[in-house]
């Protein structure tokens, strides 16, 4: 999976809440009342697994994107050459239920800081200490050097404590600054070899800390991987918490999708990538492949203009949802997407499956409740034709998707269909998922189609309110993701997304659609792999049989 960030802040797009955990005994310590955790909130990961014996052989993976750039903290997206190249201090538990401990041996929270515990001896992919002064130069560069800074803004001062330990001192609580901290784009590059060979050859071969180092860079064709035999991890979710079983990783650039499949099928890639949703089902009923399935982590949806021209009318707009049939999409989809009726999927952190279930009530398919709503607002088929009228105008307008997002293009000619039985005409228009995105931006538009993937429910911060550069002023809207994403308490938390997620269901601004499902394909001889909630994989404890 191709993971983005936006020209915003990673953590003015992915927050995820401060759950402390600690995993020796699985204890949870909750945030205090007001912000942050009470003093003394630790968590640890029992770092004392040590490196697997010596492994030999390769690996092979087969993914669809060559990569910008190694060098984390200079490129705008990552996919699994940066999850194995690096490893941030902290991971999300595979559910996202939790934040646990992954570089760092251990972490610990007050209302003022963050402080993080470097295992003993830790060092880079080449040898070279990485000691507390490391890590302070690393987030120092990423501060000065990533168009992502932004991340970090609630930190006032990185101090050195002693020689493992380093302490984020922060401006205020701010559960949301945790995403960047543990995503990919947390992990500790080596700033002394950054300055010797320059940020362009650190950006080919850049030296880190994560389970591989690159070795050779073809562009064009493959990345090939080498084992860092220093490699250390504290992940309770890893049993081999030492250098990697395989000693190469080969990951090859395959852009056309078929290809990638029948090089699995084959026997010429072990593990591939970005699945075609057309291969799944063979996939899944190959007894020689492993399946491993996980869920968007965030929906895919209708932009409907608000501001002027046919939709302006509320009423029209929530005829448009209530004429929205689900289960037909997911069925005319074959089954490779996971119907939505809020805007946080179960992929996401703040997903509430009491709000999901309850939105699956209230806006439930329901063609007749639809036209009355049309007919209350004036609407009627005045010619015969099929289409309705009103004041001499048809009720008609364009309706885009995306020709390079499969499942929303496949939607298209189902909405259609759908909208047509309750007398409107939706126009289907293809183009781009980009120049979507810029007419949407320049409000030239009546109907948008339009994705986000985030491991977290902050992204509708920056989805549905005037800082998504879109035509988006509801005020209400706005102070319910505010208070949300503020919000340190897990529950209290998961409540707030939950009070803003009925106020967008219910301005019916937008109609969520799906969320799409997507595997990771491995021969069948592959064992061990690691495929989370959201789709991140862990390639620690792989054996090849």
């Amino acid at each position: 999976m191709k993971l983005y960030r936006s020209v915003r802040s990673l953590a003015m797009i992915l927050c995820l809440c401060l759950l402390l955990t600690a995993c020796g005994g699985g204890t949870r310590t909750t945030p205090a009342e007001g912000g942050g955790t009470s003093a003394g909130g630790t968590a640890s990961g029992g770092a004392s697994g040590g490196a697997a014996e010596a492994g030999g052989g390769t690996l092979t993976i087969a993914i669809q994107d060559e990569v910008e750039g190694c060098d984390v903290q200079q490129v705008t997206w990552t996919n699994v050459v940066h999850e194995l190249i690096y490893e941030p201090l902290v991971v999300f538990s595979p559910d996202l239920s939790e934040i646990q401990p992954s570089f760092a041996e251990s972490y610990s929270v007050t209302n003022d800081y963050i402080e993080f515990v470097l295992p003993a001896d830790a060092k880079f992919s080449n040898g070279d200490a990485l000691d507390a002064n490391a890590l302070k130069a690393s987030v120092d560069r990423y501060l000065a050097i990533s168009d992502y800074a932004g991340d970090l803004d609630a930190v006032s001062d990185i101090e050195v404590v002693d020689e493992r330990t380093v302490r984020y001192n922060l401006t205020g609580p701010a559960p949301y600054m945790w995403c960047s901290i543990a995503s990919i784009f947390g992990g500790v590059v080596d700033v002394a070899v950054a300055e010797t060979v320059g940020d362009e050859e650190f950006n080919r071969q850049p030296v880190a800390n994560g389970l591989y180092y690159v070795d050779e860079w073809v562009q064009g064709s493959q990345i090939t991987l080498k084992r860092n035999e220093y490699f250390k991890t504290a992940n309770p979710n890893l049993t081999n918490k030492g250098a990697a079983p395989f000693d190469t990783i080969v990951i090859r650039f395959i852009p056309d999708e078929f290809t990638r499949v029948s090089e699995l099928e084959s026997g010429d890639v072990d593990i591939i990538y970005n699945v075609p949703t057309t291969s799944m089902a063979d996939l899944e009923a190959n007894p020689d492949v492993n399946v491993y399935n996980y869920l968007q982590p965030g929906v895919s949806f209708l932009n409907l203009q608000t501001g002027k021209g046919l939709l302006e009318d509320a009423n029209v707009r929530m005829a448009l949802s209530y004429a929205v049939d689900r289960d037909e999409l997911n069925a005319a989809l074959d089954g490779v997407v996971t119907p939505t009726y809020g805007f946080i999927s179960e992929a996401q952190a703040g997903y509430s499956a009491a709000e999901e279930a309850k939105l699956a009530g209230e806006l439930a398919f329901a063609p007749d409740k639809a036209k009355q709503l049309l007919a209350d607002a004036g609407w009627a088929d005045v010619d015969g034709d099929g289409i309705l009228e009103k004041d001499g105008q048809k009720l008609s307008f364009e309706m885009l998707l995306p020709s390079d997002r499969a499942s929303l293009k496949a939607s298209g000619p189902v909405l259609q269909k759908q909208f047509a039985a309750i007398g409107v005409d939706a126009q289907i228009r293809e183009y781009e998922a980009d120049y979507i995105k810029q007419q949407m931006r320049e409000d030239a538009y009546d109907m948008g189609s339009r994705n986000f993937e985030w491991a977290d429910a902050d992204i509708l911060y920056y989805v549905f309110t005037e800082e998504s550069g879109y035509q988006w002023d509801d005020p209400a809207v706005t102070a319910a993701l505010v208070t949300a994403r503020q919000e340190n308490d897990t529950a209290k938390r998961v409540d707030a997304y939950a009070a803003a997620s009925e106020l967008l269901a219910k301005d019916f601004k937008a109609i969520s659609l799906f969320a799409d499902n997507y595997i990771i394909a491995t021969k069948g001889n592959i064992n061990g792999l690691i495929v989370t909630n959201d789709g991140r994989s862990w390639l620690s404890d792989v054996t090849k049989n």
